[in-house]
């Protein structure tokens, strides 16, 4: 009964952790999907600009399609600089979640194995018992 006991524990603490490691990836996700969203909203506006800047001859002669062309490159490198922290943040959360993950399947594993044993260890007993009273 001791060791039933136990493996409950290690159980409910496993799961407490990989449920704490799970929470923390959360947000990384966020901030990866957040980041990549701006990278497309960047994307749309050059898009959209492109033909206004290249038929615009006031804008050309201001040179506001230069500063523009400036501005978006400064910006989708600071984006993907600010993703490529996160994406390393996140495969280091997802290997450390993976870990938790995997300790928390052994001990799951572990208790069922034991379950199961101690199931089958009462059914041979009353197996024998019934036996033995004939």
């Amino acid at each position: 009964m001791k060791r039933e006991k136990m493996l409950a524990q290690m159980k409910a603490v496993t799961n407490a952790l990989y449920l704490r490691e799970h929470a923390k990836v959360k947000p990384i996700l966020d901030a990866e999907a957040q980041l990549r969203s701006q990278i497309e909203m960047l994307k749309t506006q050059i898009a959209d600009s492109r033909p206004i800047a290249e038929e615009s001859h006031a804008i050309k002669a201001l040179g506001a399609d230069f500063l523009w062309q400036k501005w978006h490159t400064k910006s989708r490198r600071e984006l993907n600089q600010q993703l490529a922290q996160v994406t390393a943040q996140k495969f280091k959360a997802m290997d450390t979640l993976r870990a938790s993950f995997g300790r928390k399947h052994a001990v799951e594993t572990m208790e069922d194995h034991e379950k199961d044993m101690r199931r089958r260890l009462r059914a041979q007993k009353l197996q024998q018992k019934l036996l033995d009273l004939d």
